[in-house]
């Protein structure tokens, strides 16, 4: 049983160890810089003041609390301690930055103004490079070093893509985004420039339409030949008997015994009560006073019946 405990417990803290190693700040690449800020991105004070982007590499937040940034490595080595060693402190929510995003970090050497200002000023540092650099103290994340024509460039240095390895000029400042920054056209922007004169606008309308008409015009023939082998099946079986018998060879009529007359008669009372010329009886019932209307019709000796007497 305390084998299985053991065991229990070394999984549990292997799948923490895996967590926190997903969560590591390994992930974090220094995306764009600018030195010279004259008419560019502000802080929260309204001022213009150097910048540096902070990208996160990988598909889960990551918290850069309680590591460095300093354009200046050598603070330790020489034993001068971290004069430009800026320490991110811990605690502050808007450290932790999320999955493919970004943040900004103003090198104004000015911390007492926030989390995000640094205490260096790269617009006089002595060096030429900004770094990244872990909680420890020791592990170099991050490092990106620049012209030092930079600094009198009004122009943003960064990677190429979101944190890529190219690195060069940046055609366009883009703290807090993505750098690689696309114009779009719109549709009627590249049709115009793919077709200037309209001909395969013309051609392709044209089409359509001629292929809609032919397609309704094949739908209509069909439509009617459907049409009109329906009306053919639903004729009136009975008319197309009474033609039959109308029609009927005299020599097959005779072979049963009927006379022509009496073919001739038959076809014609049937030629009549299909189409209607019949006699129509009003169905009312006329009963003569005898008393009224003398007939000999009304005699009774004519109405009774005789009946012989026996003697």
């Amino acid at each position: 049983m305390k084998n299985i405990s053991r065991i229990l417990y070394c999984l549990i803290l292997s799948f923490l160890g895996l967590s926190l190693y997903g969560q590591q700040v390994t992930d974090l690449r220094i995306n764009e810089i600018l030195i010279k800020n004259d008419s560019n991105y502000v802080d929260e004070y309204g001022r213009r003041v150097p910048w540096v982007e902070i990208f996160n590499t990988a598909y889960n937040s990551v918290n850069i609390q309680e590591c460095y940034l300093t354009d200046d490595t050598t603070g330790l080595a020489d034993g001068t301690g971290k004069a430009h060693w800026y320490h991110i402190p811990k605690g502050d929510p808007k450290t932790l930055i999320d999955q493919r995003s970004t943040i900004v970090f103003y090198m104004d050497n000015s911390p007492l103004y926030g989390t995000f200002h640094v205490n260096f000023d790269p617009s006089v540092s002595r060096t030429n490079y900004i770094a990244l650099i872990s909680s420890n103290g020791k592990t170099l994340i991050d490092i990106m070093e620049y012209d030092v024509a930079l600094r009198d460039s009004a122009v943003s240095y960064g990677r190429v893509e979101d944190g890529g390895a190219d690195i060069t000029y940046l055609e366009q400042f883009t703290p807090g985004s993505t750098n690689n920054v696309t114009v779009g056209r719109s549709k009627a922007e590249m049709l115009k420039q793919d077709d200037p004169y309209g001909i395969g606008l013309a051609i392709i309308s044209m089409s359509v339409v001629f292929s809609a008409l032919i397609l309704i015009f094949c739908m209509l023939k069909v439509f009617g030949k459907v049409s009109r082998a329906k009306s053919r099946k639903t004729a009136d079986p009975a008319a197309q008997t009474s033609g039959a018998t109308a029609v009927a060879p005299a020599e097959e009529v005779e072979e049963e015994g009927i006379t022509g007359e009496e073919v001739a008669a038959i076809s014609m009372a049937l030629h009549l009560y299909f189409n209607g010329m019949h006699d129509e009886e009003s169905e009312v019932i006329t009963i003569v006073n005898p008393s009224a209307h003398y007939s000999p019709w009304s005699q009774k000796e004519l109405t009774m019946k005789r009946v012989q007497r026996k003697f």
